[in-house]
């Protein structure tokens, strides 16, 4: 009897060890839906701040599109009217300057005024530039040559300014459909600006690199110049906006209206008294 006793506490006791087993797995199996639940949410979140970025970049570029729409039809109107005048006054002035003896007064105010038409002649051109609808023509191109080419053209200035060229390309880099001349100004605008940020002393670094997989090429414009203030950096692509005193505020206008045509990108980061770097980025060409 004692022996059944012990059969049936035993067969009693049993099923409450299962239930208690099972109790402890549920908080278990919570704890691993919470943490699957946190993981999710947290891809969720990562995800809407990446599309909210894009988002945000391409509501910019859409605003720069526009107003550089707006701008061009608006400059080529201007930039007719000014060359038609600037022609007759500079021919005027030109003749009277002539007439005037060699040590006459008045050839100092015919010279000024000659000099202010150029200028404007300078800011026409410009002007036209801008309205120009793009029409490139591609060649398959080494982009290194190009920047070469453009560093070239300037190598006096740096020179003189005691501005340090550093070049950091990358190695077997692919190549490239661009219009040489297009993207030759592109450099030239953004060196130049450079130049101008670095008045005295200071270091250019021109890096490329690949990038997304290769299928795109990175070239980054970087100065250690006066650096651009946070509320003008927005602002930087608009038309006519410079901060230079006797700038128009066409050249990073034509930069981005160029990249545009490209089917590239190119954005700012700068900081003041730190520095500024131009980043663009373009198609790679796919070799077969």
């Amino acid at each position: 009897m004692m022996g059944e006793k012990v059969g049936i506490g035993s067969q009693i006791q049993g099923p409450k060890d299962g239930i208690a087993e099972k109790l402890q797995e549920k908080p278990e199996r919570k704890n691993k839906k919470l943490r699957v639940i946190e993981q999710e949410s947290g891809d969720l979140l990562t995800e809407l701040d990446d599309a909210y970025k894009l988002l945000r970049k391409t509501q910019e570029e859409l605003i720069i599109k526009e107003k550089l729409s707006m701008a061009g039809g608006l400059a080529a109107g201007v930039a007719h009217e000014l060359r038609n005048s600037l022609n007759i006054i500079g021919i005027s002035v030109q003749y009277l300057h002539e007439k005037f003896n060699l040590g006459d007064e008045r050839r100092e105010f015919t010279k000024a005024i000659m000099s202010k038409v150029e200028k404007l002649n300078s800011v026409t051109t410009d002007l036209i530039h801008f309205a120009r609808p793009q029409h490139p023509q591609f060649n398959k191109t080494n982009i290194h040559k190009i920047l070469d080419k453009a560093l070239s053209l300037v190598k006096f200035k740096c020179i003189v300014q005691k501005v340090r060229v550093v070049r950091n390309y990358a190695a077997n880099l692919s190549y490239i459909e661009i219009d040489n001349e297009l993207m030759e100004q592109v450099a030239l605008n953004l060196i130049d600006n450079a130049l101008w940020a670095m008045p005295e002393r200071g270091k250019l670094v021109i890096a490329t690199r690949m990038f997304d997989d290769n299928n795109l090429i990175e070239i980054n414009f970087t100065d250690t110049g006066c650096g651009i203030p946070r509320k003008d950096v927005s602002r930087i692509f608009d038309p006519f906006f410079t901060q230079r005193e006797n700038g128009t505020g066409l050249g990073l206008s034509v930069v981005h209206r160029i990249i545009e045509t490209h089917k590239g990108s190119i954005d700012v980061e700068s900081e003041l008294k730190i520095g500024t770097t131009f980043r663009i980025r373009l198609p790679a060409l796919q070799e077969e």
